[in-house]
């Protein structure tokens, strides 16, 4: 299984986050995540119990950052799916969602989605 992985004595997890930028409220992070909790393929993976979003401090904001320092985290919990497959369907939703949210309420979130394992050189 993926998340069973250590590394030092912790458990890795692999997936993504999202970050949205300065200019998001609150009610955009938790908008975003219903959104891509009824976003296929997502959708699938967390009925299966294959995949986990989480709303969490932001650990990286830049200093002096206006609006929540909140991000999504996507955690993968079986090995059904690749963090790139995953980072696919995140980005797929993600764009889709700004699209509609900047149709609707104007301004841009400013989305960033990368892994939350970056890998080490």
């Amino acid at each position: 299984m993926m998340s069973g992985m250590t590394e030092g004595g912790r458990v890795a997890v692999l997936g993504v986050r999202v970050r949205l930028g300065a200019g998001a409220t609150v009610d955009d992070v938790r908008a975003l995540k219903t959104w891509l909790e009824r976003d296929e393929p997502l959708e699938r993976l967390l009925a299966d119990g294959d995949l986990e979003i989480e709303v969490q401090a932001g650990t990286d904001g830049p200093e002096g950052r206006l609006g929540p320092d909140l991000e999504l985290v996507l955690k993968l919990l079986g090995d059904v799916v690749t963090v790139v497959a995953l980072t696919e369907y995140t980005t797929r939703a993600v764009k889709t969602w700004t699209n509609n949210r900047r149709r609707l309420q104007g301004g841009d979130p400013g989305p960033e989605i990368r892994p939350l394992d970056p890998p080490r050189g």
